[in-house]
């Protein structure tokens, strides 16, 4: 029955209002569209790709829950897609429009996004960059960016913080990365709720720098376990 009933459209201003008390923006949109402009506050939580999984994992079952989307009907597939793992609070959806939303006075924000062999410059240039893998502990085994800082994706919670402190230095460029770009975006976006600095992501992740023969680093399982704490 859940499935079948219409999804409220909300004003750019019903939206900043339910923002205010204590709903949660999830953007359902793409990782490019997302980090160019989004409502601050916002997480992001693709929906081409494991939505349904991550939000359940993510989010608690009582929250208010606001989408932005595409259109629509990409709204009303999201909604059919929380309903389907527990997440029954959907209150109602909003298109991005930046220019409305400014108007309502909704703050924007956007953060940069790199390929990885532009990160493998810049790492040349610039060694305090920091680059922080978002995948499972059974990938980071397997190997990992240079230098990179481990902060699993399952370990962030909207509200929580439970990252390193260096994630929060405002002058220290972060980059996020994970296998292909869909979970580093997500941790992105919570890693900015939880007052993280200047924070980007690796677009195209793990794979695409594995592809090109960049440099990898394989933990030692000591060393690995002090950096998972």
């Amino acid at each position: 029955m859940l499935q079948t009933l219409r999804l409220r459209p909300m004003t750019a201003a019903q939206l900043l209002e339910e923002q205010e008390r204590g709903a949660l923006i999830v953007d359902t949109r793409a990782a490019e569209a997302f980090a160019r402009l989004h409502a601050r506050g916002a997480v992001q939580i693709g929906l081409v790709g494991p939505f349904a999984s991550w939000a359940a994992i993510l989010l608690h079952p009582r929250q208010k829950v606001l989408l932005v989307a595409d259109d629509s009907r990409h709204a009303q597939e999201a909604r059919i897609r929380l309903s389907r793992v527990g997440l029954l609070r959907v209150i109602g959806y909003a298109l991005a429009d930046p220019g409305e939303w400014r108007i309502a006075g909704i703050e924007l924000v956007s953060f940069p996004t790199r390929r990885s062999e532009d990160i493998f410059g810049s790492l040349r240039s610039d060694p305090s960059l920091q680059l922080v893998d978002v995948r499972s502990r059974a990938e980071w085994l397997k190997g990992h960016l240079p230098g990179a800082v481990s902060l699993p994706l399952l370990h962030l919670r909207p509200g929580h913080v439970a990252f390193d402190r260096r994630i929060t230095v405002p002058s220290r460029r972060t980059f996020v990365y994970c296998r292909e770009g869909f979970r580093a975006t997500t941790a992105a976006s919570l890693l900015l709720r939880q007052g993280a600095g200047a924070i980007g992501v690796v677009i195209d992740g793990f794979d695409e720098w594995s592809r090109l023969g960049l440099p990898l680093q394989v933990p030692e399982l000591g060393v690995d376990e002090r950096l998972d704490r």
